[in-house]
């Protein structure tokens, strides 16, 4: 077999590996802390903000913390469940970032070209699904509500937890702003990351990767009859986070 596909192979087991240990906080937080993978929650964490890749997650972090009057202490972009579980052990605020699957999963495989679609899918689950269990004990903002009304957002945060952080303007000027601390923010990263989920471009280079014809056919992979059964659950989990429809009692 070419070094290539064993590099291939590899990354993939990689990526399943993780997101199978990221439900868990014993196992797959310290590995983050030792990998440098994200920001991960502790006694000084102010808020958590989780979400899977592609789902915003640079806007949120940056705009919340352009908001604040000071800096605050944010644990964020590991892309495990474990984060968010950690956080509510912990008692503080938690934000979860929930995108329609399919946008998601499609960004996700075409700035990571070793992913597949199915595996990139079952990702989008294990992230997701382990966190219906705990209820209303956090805040899920759309990518949406996020992108377009995040002083909303935040405001449903401050009402659930009781606290009282400031509301992000969608302003010229903070919006800017947002551009310059995503920037800070993706440079400030050190360490090698979890396989395949470490971006070096930053957040808008990597916005404008891949061309129209290759993300025509990760939708057309994400769409195929082989997915149906992954797909409705990824549409239920997703429905259910952003409340678009209420879980049956039975």
């Amino acid at each position: 077999m070419a070094p290539r596909s064993l590099d291939r192979l590899a990354a993939r087991a990689g990526y399943a590996a993780g997101t199978l240990a990221g439900r868990y906080p014993r196992l797959a937080l310290p590995i983050a802390r030792r990998r440098g993978h994200g920001s991960v929650a502790g006694p000084e964490t102010t808020i958590v903000i989780e979400g899977y890749p592609r789902s915003g997650n640079y806007f949120a972090v940056a705009a919340f913390q352009v908001a604040q009057p000071r800096p605050v202490p944010i644990a964020h972009h590991t892309h495990a469940p474990a984060n968010v579980i950690a956080g509510l052990r912990l008692g503080v605020p938690v934000l979860v970032l929930v995108r329609d699957p399919e946008e998601a999963v499609v960004e996700l495989v075409g700035i990571k070209p070793f992913l597949s679609v199915p595996l990139a899918l079952r990702g989008y689950l294990r992230f997701y699904e382990p966190l219906l269990r705990l209820g209303d004990r956090f805040v899920a903002g759309s990518f949406e509500g996020v992108t377009a009304d995040f002083g909303s957002v935040i405001r449903q945060v401050n009402e659930r937890f009781g606290v009282h952080f400031s509301e992000f303007e969608h302003t010229k000027e903070n919006l800017e702003a947002v551009e310059v601390e995503s920037a800070r923010l993706a440079g400030s990263r050190t360490g090698p990351g979890l396989p395949l989920m470490r971006t070096e471009r930053p957040p808008e280079a990597a916005e404008a990767s891949g061309t129209r014809d290759s993300l025509d056919a990760l939708h057309r992979a994400y769409r195929s009859s082989s997915l149906a059964g992954l797909r409705r659950r990824a549409r239920r989990v997703h429905d259910l986070l952003v409340g678009t429809v209420v879980e049956s009692s039975r």
